[in-house]
């Protein structure tokens, strides 16, 4: 025990990782599937299934267009993506670097 709390504190990768893991992905599961229970409707249940049974973070984050496409076909696209910023932002820290999400950027000729 007292060997697991140095790993840990010393941030070695895997001591404590999988408790913080587990707590993120039980938190964006809640936050789906609460924005998904407003909402009746065969498609919608069959995401809402989905969601609760997604394996890990990443299957969740998979997950969110379909969470978005059910949002949008009941209240619209941009009341759909208003709910799922939040969603969005909950992602942080918990996946590979390359699914992070990212801040989309205009880009303009200078010329």
């Amino acid at each position: 025990m007292f060997f697991r709390r140095i790993l840990r504190l010393l941030n070695v990768p895997g001591f404590g990782s999988r408790h913080a893991a587990e707590s993120q992905l039980g938190r964006i599961r809640t936050a789906m599937l609460s924005v998904l229970q407003a909402h009746g409707g065969h498609s919608v249940q069959r995401v809402s299934q989905r969601v609760r049974f997604a394996a890990d973070v990443e299957a969740l984050w998979y997950l969110r267009q379909d969470v978005m496409m059910a949002l949008s076909a009941i209240d619209g696209e941009t009341a759909a993506r208003r709910q799922m910023k939040t969603i969005n932002s909950m992602f942080k820290g918990g996946l590979p670097g390359s699914m992070s999400p990212r801040a989309h950027q205009r880009f303009t000729s200078n010329g």
